[in-house]
């Protein structure tokens, strides 16, 4: 095997990796941030009206139009939620890499091209 079709065939391997883990991330991928909100609940007497507030309360925190949607996470779907978020994370990052193998494989193309006139 030569070395142009070696590195081309290792490039295809890479990408369909990439693929196979952009698809893996999809299947449980949320978007948005994670956030730990704490309060205090405006009883005088409470603790939270002079120290430490309550919480955390975990939120989704998305931006839809324009505005800041939080949606309340249970405590019993936190981790799930946490690697949702983890895999939109790596989803995005993959999305990136892979935007960025294509515009160098396109430019490669063009300068072939040129050189062929």
């Amino acid at each position: 095997m030569t070395r142009s079709v070696l590195v081309i065939t290792l490039q295809t391997v890479g990408r369909r990796r990439w693929i196979q883990e952009l698809t893996k991330a999809a299947e449980q991928m949320l978007w948005g941030s994670l956030v730990a909100v704490y309060r205090r609940c405006g009883k005088p007497t409470c603790r939270c009206a002079t120290g430490e507030k309550h919480g955390p309360a975990w939120y989704l925190s998305q931006r839809e139009a324009g505005r800041t949607k939080m949606r309340f996470v249970p405590s019993d779907q936190l981790e799930a939620v946490r690697r949702g978020v983890a895999a939109f994370q790596r989803y995005r990052e993959l999305g990136q890499r892979l935007a960025a193998e294509n515009l160098t494989r396109l430019q490669r193309g063009r300068r072939r091209g040129r050189r062929a006139r």
